[in-house]
């Protein structure tokens, strides 16, 4: 498919006309507040990876591309691993239950994707240095009847069935797990746990091809700002 997005505003951002000139962008929810956002110095973003094996494939590219460009244009680059939704299992586009892997597996699968990440990130502790975080580290410590109690209210199942790779299996008659209906509650609790656990918080949206990616700012630390799906 190609996409040919046309930016409504003339963009300052070096990232946003990188993106655009490149094909990333589909569309955006407020293109003009984003715009402004990268324009006022250094921005922090994210995009999640499960570690369904120990290494990528062609798909992941356009995410990585994206959190390259982003660090080449001066900003910082968060690498998300999904080591607790992994032992979920995404149901999207498939038709039948993802392998269940065990601690060991996702811990080496994340060890051989930390490597290919080093060969287009740059970690470290600067201000523009890429940081890899874990999932695992709050979704892991999750209490159950606390969980529900807390979180559960602000879940709408009759939204979540109208999720696409919920309803593809619905309507397919094929089997969907109670584990991997809850993928999508644990994805948002990742988007509302990551900000907070880096002093920031999250806000609008950008959205291209599907995986989620995650611009944000602020004065000390990573921090806070736009959400965009690339």
């Amino acid at each position: 498919m190609t996409i040919n997005f046309q930016p409504s505003i003339k963009l300052r951002s070096e990232f946003l006309r990188v993106l655009a000139e490149r094909g990333f962008i589909q569309q955006c929810t407020d293109l003009e507040a984003l715009d402004n956002r990268l324009g006022t110095g250094i921005a922090t973003a994210y995009n999640g990876f499960d570690l369904t094996a120990d290494s990528l494939h062609v798909g992941h590219l356009i995410p990585i591309m994206m959190l390259r460009w982003f660090q080449k244009t001066g900003n910082r680059p968060i690498a998300l691993m999904g080591g607790a939704t992994t032992r979920l299992g995404d149901p999207s586009f498939r038709d039948t239950s993802r392998p269940l892997l065990s601690e060991e597996q996702i811990a080496a699968n994340l060890a051989g994707i930390r490597r290919i990440f080093e060969r287009f990130l740059t970690f470290g502790g600067g201000p523009t240095d890429a940081l890899m975080v874990n999932n695992a580290d709050w979704l892991g410590s999750l209490k159950y009847l606390d969980f529900l109690r807390d979180v559960g209210p602000h879940f709408s199942v009759n939204r979540m069935l109208t999720s696409e790779s919920v309803r593809q299996r619905l309507e397919r008659e094929q089997s969907l797990s109670l584990l991997e209906f809850n993928y999508m509650v644990m994805q948002g609790m990742t988007f509302t746990c990551l900000p907070k656990r880096m002093a920031a918080c999250c806000s609008s949206a950008v959205r291209t091809n599907g995986a989620i990616f995650s611009a944000a700012s602020s004065s000390g630390g990573v921090p806070a700002g736009e959400r965009c799906s690339v």
